[in-house]
């Protein structure tokens, strides 16, 4: 009999040992900066990369999300709240939320993959591009400026003096600046930096640019992308044609063109990253995801473009992206 029980015993452990790693519950905790689209698009991208990896809310996996609401302050308390959850993994978004959590949560023994960051080695998130850290990696979007200057020249001939609205306080606005000051040198283009130190001196920041500048570019970050109807309706009184890498600006008429890495393709890669460490893999051995050339996507917007006297350049005549024109891309 105790022979038996023990043969039923061992075949009960095995049939537990046997269960794949993606099968079993595992909780995931989301740490967000804000509602926007960009940001949510992030998320929506998160869920498929965890879904493609076999982890899908209901099934196997429970998720719990909040948000800050673009308020600092109220980071710590998020993720103290998040983390007492004893989650399996945490998701941080944007830069600000990132940063807190690695100082915050040292001690944690859960890992954290970070999302969507402009550049987590300029951020100090991890040390370089070949692994990830300890408990830690994620992904990007990291541009590639020499192909953004390139597509804004093209859109905007003889573009000399490119306006640069950043965020002061938003490391993606400074890596922006840090990556475009190599580069523009090469492409003709004097940098004009406009800081914002918060979204009410949006108005006063671009009209200060008139005559200064002839485009405006508002560099992805929280804050920039809350006031994105303030800039747009600023610059067009201004007359300054606005080029951005945020594609929802183009699809709501308040930029003229952008060549952007995708917020959602970043989230599901980060997805992804997040199904593999759930099923074992090392986040350490895990490389930060960095968009290749091909992930660059052009966008333009025909309303802005015929109201600024401009036109689709001719290398992007066939490009199926343009916004408002019969045919055209949603």
């Amino acid at each position: 009999m105790r022979t038996l029980s023990k043969l039923v015993f061992t075949a009960v452990l095995a049939a537990c040992a046997s269960v794949p790693a993606q099968a079993q519950n595992k909780k995931v905790a989301i740490a967000g900066w804000g509602p926007h689209p960009t940001l949510d698009a992030t998320i929506a991208g998160f869920r498929k990369g965890l879904a493609a990896e076999g982890f899908k809310p209901g099934e196997n996996l429970a998720l719990d999300e909040t948000n800050v609401n673009f308020d600092r302050s109220l980071i710590p308390q998020m993720l103290n709240k998040l983390a007492s959850g004893n989650p399996d993994l945490m998701v941080t978004i944007a830069t600000p939320v990132s940063l807190t959590a690695i100082q915050q949560l040292r001690t944690r023994s859960f890992p954290i993959v970070f999302t969507p960051i402009a550049d987590p080695v300029h951020a100090g998130l991890v040390g370089g591009w070949k692994s990830g850290e300890r408990l830690l990696t994620g992904s990007s979007v990291a541009l590639d400026y020499d192909a953004v200057l390139t597509f804004f020249k093209a859109v905007i001939p003889g573009l000399k003096r490119l306006g640069v609205l950043y965020d002061t306080g938003d490391d993606s606005s400074t890596a922006a600046l840090d990556g475009l000051a190599p580069v523009a040198g090469r492409h003709g283009i004097a940098l004009v930096k406009i800081g914002v130190d918060s979204p009410s001196e949006l108005p006063q920041r671009v009209q200060s640019a008139r005559g200064r500048v002839d485009a405006l570019y508002p560099v992805a970050s929280g804050r920039i992308q809350q006031g994105a109807a303030t800039i747009a309706a600023t610059a067009e009184r201004a007359q300054l044609p606005v080029v951005t890498t945020i594609p929802e600006m183009v699809r709501q008429n308040q930029a003229a063109a952008a060549l952007a890495v995708s917020f959602e393709q970043s989230g599901e890669a980060a997805g992804r990253i997040a199904g593999r460490i759930l099923k074992g893999e090392n986040a350490q051995a895990i490389p930060a995801w960095r968009p290749a050339p091909e992930d660059h996507h052009p966008l333009f917007s025909a309303a802005r473009l015929k109201a600024l006297n401009l036109s689709v350049p001719a290398a992007y005549k066939d490009c199926n992206c343009v916004v408002g024109q019969p045919g055209s891309a949603p």
